[in-house]
């Protein structure tokens, strides 16, 4: 199927929900405002925030819409900035995080040139650790490396189904695509990106950018980053989202959904692994030191196994 012509203009909604970010904040919309792609609505929805977040987006009364809501979640934060978007593609922007100017410029001209097969398209970016010094890229710590500079991913099932790459800031979705999945699921306020991608791996073809577009904040301590630097709930939430998505009826294919049982077995060991240490008690803490071990080579020879999906698309020429 042929792509549209790069000329076609389609509006872009970018969508940026924030809490408590009155700091941060006018950071994130000033990158939104700036993309080269001028065809590009920006909307707030600020999520209940009790500091003076609200006194900084009256400053952008014109050329921002701005929603208020009352506490709810992320996820039902940008569910309500996706209702109110009038664009054909939906980009999500977190408030402490920015955007290279051209990055919605070139995911718009990769959607286009890759067709209505191609439901959404992810670029690569640059994480800011806590300590406020680069740590490195997202697609490096995802094992994907397109020969590319830019073109369709094929695989993200299989992918996904193995290990996770950042999502929210860096993808733009056709609105229809989002629509189909439902939207992102508002009783998750933790990886609620991460159980999104899972559904719409199967929704068709990804574009993928190899550039870091995106520079990710990792310095502002989050629910997000909160729940990374504590693995016994970071895992517990990884089980929750693999056990709904293997619960319900979803188009996986038989490699994905193999590995999606492999990782939610190997999350539910690592558990327990945790709750033995916590425990306490000198065998206790050793037996659960001992399974972590064992969990930790396992993986890393299943990282090694011909069996472990690698990144697999092709390159399309502007």
């Amino acid at each position: 199927m042929h792509g549209q012509h790069p000329g076609f203009k389609m509006l872009v909604s970018v969508i940026i929900p924030t809490y408590n970010r009155a700091d941060r904040i006018r950071g994130a919309v000033e990158s939104a405002l700036a993309q080269s792609y001028r065809d590009l609505e920006v909307i707030v929805v600020d999520d209940g925030s009790t500091d003076s977040t609200m006194d900084v987006l009256a400053e952008y009364v014109d050329r921002v819409l701005v929603i208020s809501q009352p506490n709810a979640g992320p996820s039902a934060a940008r569910n309500r900035g996706a209702t109110a978007a009038k664009g054909g593609i939906l980009a999500f922007l977190d408030s402490d995080d920015r955007w290279a100017v051209n990055k919605i410029k070139r995911q718009v001209g990769l959607i286009l040139r890759g067709g209505s097969q191609m439901c959404c398209c992810v670029c690569n970016a640059s994480v800011i650790g806590v300590t406020g010094n680069p740590i490195g890229q997202t697609f490096d710590s995802a094992g994907i490396r397109p020969d590319f500079p830019e073109g369709e991913w094929t695989n993200p099932q299989d992918i996904l189904a193995t290990r996770f790459l950042l999502f929210n800031q860096v993808v733009a979705i056709r609105r229809e695509a989002f629509a189909k999945v439902g939207g992102f699921n508002e009783d998750l306020w933790l990886l609620e990106d991460y159980e999104l991608a899972l559904r719409l791996s199967s929704s068709g073809t990804w574009g993928v950018i190899r550039e870091p577009l995106v520079i990710k904040h990792n310095d502002t301590i989050g629910i997000g980053v909160k729940c990374m630097m504590n693995r016994e709930r970071h895992a517990q939430v990884r089980v929750e989202i693999l056990a709904g998505i293997l619960g319900t009826p979803h188009d996986l294919g038989p490699r994905a959904q193999l590995n999606l049982e492999r990782t939610l077995a190997s999350l539910k060991a690592e558990l327990r692994a945790l709750a033995m240490e916590k425990r306490g008690g000198f065998l206790s803490v050793a037996c659960g030191k001992a399974l972590g071990l064992c969990l930790r080579a396992r993986w890393a020879a299943r990282r090694r196994s011909p069996s472990w999906p690698q990144f697999q698309g092709r390159a399309l020429e502007v």
